[in-house]
């Protein structure tokens, strides 16, 4: 099982850093003489603030950061924007019934898919490899695509 997230954020870094500092400075209060402390529990002291002030600001940026992502982040089109009429225009629906019918046909979004890599110039190989499609029914929306103004190759 693995503890130690893939990727280091900077708070991750700060946490470890203030860790670090406060585990040196026990350490030196621990080795100082007597007469030495009260200047080692100051310097310390100061170096925890200038830790603690380096922390917050690194915290802020990154809120800052995080709140404007949020903002600008547009949400994602549900599943009727990908196929509404507009992207289906020109679609040859009755050249693919053939094989939408049967126990075993695929799912027509799977060809409305490959409609609108088609228009967007991907090739029969790409589309039939990676929605898995009938070979002859892609070349069909391909040159369909084609004759109707996209990019089908």
């Amino acid at each position: 099982m693995r503890i130690v997230p893939g990727r280091w954020n900077a708070e991750v870094i700060a946490m470890v850093a203030v860790l670090v500092v406060a585990g040196a400075e026990l350490l030196l209060l621990v080795l100082a003489t007597p007469r030495q402390r009260p200047v080692i529990s100051g310097v310390l002291l100061g170096s925890a603030a200038a830790v603690l002030v380096v922390f917050g600001e690194a915290w802020h940026v990154l809120r800052r950061r995080g709140r404007r992502g949020r903002r600008s982040r547009r949400p994602r089109p549900s599943d009727e924007a990908w196929f509404s009429a507009e992207t289906l225009e020109g679609f040859p629906a009755d050249g693919i019934r053939r094989w939408l019918a049967g126990p075993d046909a695929p799912d027509p979004n799977r060809f409305y898919a490959a409609w609108v890599l088609a228009t967007h110039g991907r090739d029969v190989r790409w589309i039939v490899r990676h929605l898995d499609l009938p070979e002859e029914a892609v070349r069909l929306l391909v040159e369909a695509a084609r004759e109707y103004g996209g990019a089908g190759g």
